[in-house]
């Protein structure tokens, strides 16, 4: 009995001591396995990369460059438009002046009536273009009556000068638009002393002028000339102020808008 039992108790002690050895040597494959991952993923990260993964590195790479490039294109693309757009708005504006206010019939008529004054005082320009058709005095027709009566004035015609200037010019109580219209219409007229000037330096001791030659060739090039880019400047700007809009002219048009601000 005792023998029994003592065999007993050996069995259970190696069956015991058994499972011990076979816990440990679990224990001791698991941390193997543990270092072993450790050890591959070292060597994972030591090894070179695969052909795919560059081949696709590669192409996210330049696809990014060309996402790059494209907006980098876009965005001078939009400075350039951006740039001629205002070129052809201050080009535009050169003539055109940003007015938009709403006129009466009278404040229209005032200033186109003020261009009557260096039309007026260019007719003595015009006698060589007359001669030399004469069915252009067709367009100057319907002046006849106001014609006749400015020539009438004489001397006062310099009254009508500075009443137009002191009384619309630089009255604050008229718009800016009849204003700077009136600027205009006087401003042309003073440009109209020079080719006066040159008149009387060139004439001859009779004071008659050139009679023949090349003198009267410049004579007729130059009158014709003042005439028709008095009465062209007279009807462009009478035309527009008629309807409402504010053109700049040609050499008088920045300094008429800088001083009548």
């Amino acid at each position: 009995m005792l023998t029994t039992t003592a065999s007993m108790g050996k069995k259970t002690t190696n069956k015991m001591n058994i499972k011990k050895q076979q816990k440990r040597e679990r224990s001791a494959t698991i941390v193997v396995n543990s270092k072993g991952d450790d050890t591959l993923k070292n060597l994972e990260s030591l090894l070179p990369e695969d052909d795919n993964e560059r081949l696709q590195k590669e192409r996210e790479r330049e696809a990014e460059e060309k996402y790059r490039e494209k907006e980098e294109q876009k965005r001078l693309a939009d400075d350039l438009a951006s740039a001629i757009k205002n070129q052809q708005k201050n080009k535009k504006n050169l003539f055109t002046m940003n007015d938009d206010g709403d006129y009466d019939f009278s404040q229209k008529s005032i200033a186109a009536l003020c261009y009557m004054l260096p039309l007026l005082d260019s007719l003595k320009y015009s006698k060589f273009l007359l001669i030399q058709f004469p069915l252009a005095s067709l367009a100057l027709l319907p002046l006849k009556p106001l014609i006749e009566l400015w020539f009438a004035l004489g001397f006062l015609q310099i009254a009508v000068f500075f009443g137009m200037y002191l009384g619309i010019v630089q009255n604050q109580n008229m718009s800016r638009f009849v204003r700077f219209n009136a600027q205009q219409a006087i401003l042309l007229d003073i440009l109209l002393i020079l080719p006066d000037v040159l008149t009387r330096l060139f004439a001859g001791m009779d004071g008659q002028g050139p009679t023949g030659g090349i003198g009267l060739q410049a004579e007729v090039i130059m009158f014709n000339s003042v005439f028709l880019f008095t009465y062209i400047s007279c009807l462009v700007g009478s035309v527009s102020a008629t309807s409402g809009k504010t053109v700049k002219l040609p050499l008088i048009g920045d300094a008429s808008d800088s001083q009548t601000r």
